[in-house]
């Protein structure tokens, strides 16, 4: 074949052969396997579609896999200028490749106008794959190339198949070739270098970075080829590498000459003042390109971007620029424009608050210096507790750091954003500095700006970790009291204020003692809190309501409650080391009420490194009440008593319960007088749990009468009793009433508190009797049959019944009770039984009663079981 007619002289053939042949590679290349193998299995389809800006490794990533020997048949390689995409030049250089790739090209195809049909039937005929490479393809959609490469490709299935390489997205039906299964595609996140990728490319020059730092490198240039090679080409030598990488961004003087050269210098004056304003924002869409550089840039923006490699589309009509890129524009527009910079941020900065996008607006205004706008932004829009970590930003928080101490003096807004910032970092002296300050400035202010501003403050207070009850009542009501002047809809979408505001008023009511209200107060905070992802405020609600319902003795909705808070992280980074002691000290209740020990003494633990940190009255009383009541319950008395009596401080209400415990210490010592004199101190008329441990120490010093009144006065309050202590005075009246030989009273006890103790899984109450129990339960199956699953929980073992066990009848049964025995085993009713007896149903009422103390049973069943194991009937 000879050379076109249109490329005839020496000169131009030598050109043309290059253009044909595959490029050699140069030595420093980096061959990555992975992109190789993606090739290798693109050449078995139609098209193979290699994207991405300039330096991004395309051309080099296709000579690699053609000169790996992967391919399927032989290579026909075009590398291609803008120019060479018309036709007339176009046609002859793929037809001059397929003839050096073996492709016997007819002289028809010499005529670009019937070219792309005729190679068609050259490569069919030719009966074997052949892959055509067009390096460095641009063709505008519908040109007449386009249609012509089309026609081809579609003719000449499926012998050829072609790789392009581009900088976007070549004009051919990519969508049609996707669906059929026949694309593959090769884009800008694979032809980026992975670290163990770019090792050996700065090896190349000598270059070797600790882990850290190549980490850094990669992750600043997205990878970019281009960009690595110029970074490597910089540190060659360089006597502080690590430095260098830090520093290492798109202004680098080399970066910035090579985008100028690659990019900018190509496009015309108003494309490329396009590109510079519009590189001032993070991301950008045609309305705030509008808005940096007037009507007609946002116009022809999406054109622009479009067609540029460095730009990345988003969703929802965004883009972004690379990285490096940007920094580059961003360079060159100081240096063209620095009187601009400024005033495109705070434009960016205003859309971006107009269209309520925070974090961008306040970036914006922060890099126009405008420090004061930023915190107003922040302050006015009530998202100080994305600050103060109720609903963690951190990328808000970074971009506040660093605030001018001058700024915080002279205004509010940024001494309260100063404050936020402070104490979300575990700089609580720093905050208080910076919150007097501005409560100061709050004054000055116009009443628009006071009132935001005021419940701010109020909210930085509410977060202190260690205020006295009298200071967080006060910032409470102010807050609640701000909150009533805000219109309802405005807190919508800040639920962690309304979170943050229930959960301190739970924790006043708390410190009262009100735990009803306080369980409310708790409940509705958590409601708020699940509405933000704010790990450190929904753990905080967590373990203060599953607390207060253990002291509320509802311990199956405080287990499902503290296995909730447990789930999250136990130390929560915003605000920074803040552990949350009460949901450790629920955790211990449970695991108390529970009867696992160990893991009760283990949170307890975790709780006393919390309260080391953050002091706490409250909490701190709360850890001394469980830990002497483990102490009780693993029999060490006097433990439990020096844990109380070194506990000061606290509210009234739980140096009771303290004093109650020091009272069941004396008991376990043998100490009744003292524990009389301690329980009898504290103890309020119609209390419940005062006379259950009052009874308990009458019943160490042998008195069982005066403590059997005691018990049968506090189970006929009429006030509501906590299930837990009520589960103790019913045991505690079983245990009398069998002391006292009225088996039936004891046993009815015993059955209600152990129907009690099942529901609400109330274990503790039972270990502390076990020494009696136990027997009682080898010896009555009927009694404990129901309640199997408590006693596997108790680890009570029921064991085989003895038979003497089962013969025992307290009393001799009467001629007439036998008779109602009989008649009660043939299911008769208590009417019909006295229709058969000739008697009244009152008379079968007090026999069945009888019947029922001498057999110590409760019910009519259990009583026929018994009566017929005894052979009674």
């Amino acid at each position: 074949m000879m050379v076109p007619r249109t490329l005839s002289d020496r000169r131009d053939a030598m050109v043309v052969n290059s253009k044909v042949v595959v490029p050699e590679q140069p030595p420093w290349t980096v061959c990555r396997t992975r992109i190789v193998e993606r090739l290798r299995r693109g050449a078995g389809g139609s098209l193979t579609v290699v994207t991405g800006p300039p330096g991004a490794g395309k051309t080099s990533a296709v000579v690699s896999w053609a000169t790996a020997d992967r391919s399927p048949g032989p290579i026909a390689w075009v590398t291609l200028d803008p120019e060479d995409v018309q036709p007339e030049t176009f046609w002859p250089l793929v037809a001059m490749a397929l003839y050096h790739a073996g492709i016997n090209v007819s002289w028809e195809a010499m005529d670009w106008g019937r070219a792309p049909g005729e190679l068609a039937l050259d490569v069919s005929a030719h009966g074997r794959p052949v892959i055509l490479v067009l390096d460095n393809l641009h063709m505008s959609h519908n040109s007449e190339v386009s249609r012509g490469l089309t026609s081809l490709l579609e003719s000449a299935r499926p012998w050829l198949r072609l790789v392009v390489t581009a900088r976007r997205d070549p004009a051919l039906p990519l969508h049609r070739y996707r669906l059929a299964g026949q694309l593959t595609e090769v884009r800008v996140g694979h032809l980026a270098f992975a670290e163990r990728e770019a090792e050996p490319l700065l090896a190349q020059h000598g270059v070797r970075l600790a882990p850290a730092p190549l980490r850094a490198l990669v992750r600043r240039t997205e990878g970019w080829a281009a960009g690595l090679r110029l970074a490597a080409i910089s540190l060659e030598g360089h006597p502080d590498p690590d430095g260098f990488v830090a520093q290492f961004a798109g202004d680098d003087k080399s970066v910035v000459a090579y985008l100028i050269e690659e990019v900018l210098d190509a496009r015309p004056d108003d494309q490329r003042r396009l590109l510079l304003v519009t590189s001032v924002p993070d991301r950008v869409n045609s309305e705030l390109a509008a808005e940096l550089g007037g009507v007609d840039v946002g116009r022809s923006f999406a054109e622009v971007v479009q067609d540029n490699p460095f730009a990345t589309q988003l969703d929802h009509g965004w883009y972004r620029y690379h990285p490096m890129f940007a920094e580059a524009l961003r360079l060159i527009l100081r240096h063209e424009a620095p009187g601009d910079v400024a005033s495109l941020n705070l434009r960016a900065a205003a859309w971006f608050a107009r269209k309520g996008l925070l974090l961008d607006a306040v970036r914006h205004a922060v890099r126009a210096d405008d420090w004061a706008y930023a915190s107003r932004l922040v302050i006015g829009r009530t998202a100080v507790g994305r600050l103060l970590g109720l609903r963690p930003d951190r990328l808000l928080v970074d971009a506040l750091r660093g605030m001018p101490d001058h700024v915080t003096r002279t205004e509010a807004e940024p001494g309260l954003v100063a404050a936020a910032v402070a104490r979300a970092g575990g700089d609580d002296a720093s905050c208080a500095r910076a919150l007097r300050t501005a409560t100061e400035l709050i004054a000055r202010l116009p009443a628009a700006r006071a009132l935001p501003a005021r419940l701010a403050a109020g909210m930085i207070r509410l977060t202190d970790p260690g205020p006295d009850d009298a200071e967080r009542v006060r910032a409470v009501t102010e807050v609640e009291n701000l909150l009533r002047r805000l219109p309802a809809r405005s807190l919508d979408d800040h639920p962690e204020v309304r979170a943050l505001v229930l959960a301190s008023r739970g924790r006043i009511e708390l410190g009262e003692g009100r735990t009803a209200e306080a369980a409310d107060a708790f409940g509705s905070a958590l409601t708020f809190a699940l509405e933000t992802d704010g790990e450190f405020l929904r753990r905080h609600c967590l373990g203060h309501l599953a607390l207060t319902e253990c002291l509320r003795s509802r311990f199956v909705r405080a287990t499902e409650l503290a296995a909730r808070a447990e789930q999250l992280p136990e130390v929560c980074p915003a605000p920074a080391r803040r552990r949350v002691a009460a949901a450790h000290l629920a955790s211990a209740a449970v695991a108390l009420q529970h009867v696992e020990l160990p893991r009760a003494r283990h949170e307890l633990a975790r709780a006393r490194v919390a309260l080391e940190e953050f002091p706490d009255a409250v909490m701190s009383g709360m850890s001394a009440l469980i830990t002497a009541e483990v102490d009780l319950v693993e029999g060490l008395p006097r433990r439990a008593l020096e844990t109380v009596r070194g506990t000061v401080g606290g509210p009234a209400w739980l140096e009771r319960r303290l004093t109650l415990a020091e009272a069941d210490a004396h008991t376990l010592m043998g100490e009744p007088a003292a524990a009389r004199e301690a329980a009898e101190r504290v103890g309020e008329p119609g209390d419940p749990l005062s006379a259950v441990v009052l009874a308990r120490a009458w019943i160490g010093a042998g008195d069982m009468v005066t403590a059997a009144k005691i018990v049968h006065e506090a189970l006929a309050e009429p006030g509501a009793i906590p299930a837990d202590v009520r589960v103790d005075a019913w045991l505690l009246d079983a245990y009398l009433s069998y002391r006292f030989t009225d088996p039936s009273r004891g046993r009815r006890s015993l059955d209600r508190a152990l129907r009690l103790g099942d529901r609400d899984q109330l274990l503790l109450p039972f270990v502390r009797s076990r020494a009696w129990l136990q027997p009682l339960f080898r010896h009555d199956p009927d009694l404990v049959r129901p309640y199997l699953r408590l006693l596997e929980l108790l680890r009570f073992q029921p064991g085989t019944v003895p038979a003497s066990a089962e013969s025992a009848v307290y009393g001799q049964l009467s001629a007439r009770e036998l008779d109602v025995l009989r008649h009660l085993s043939k299911m008769m009713t208590t009417e019909e039984i006295a229709s058969q007896m000739y008697v009244s149903v009152n008379t079968v009422k007090t026999h069945l009663k009888s019947i029922y103390r001498k057999l110590a049973v409760t019910r009519r069943g259990e009583a026929v079981r018994r009566a017929k194991h005894l052979s009674l009937v």
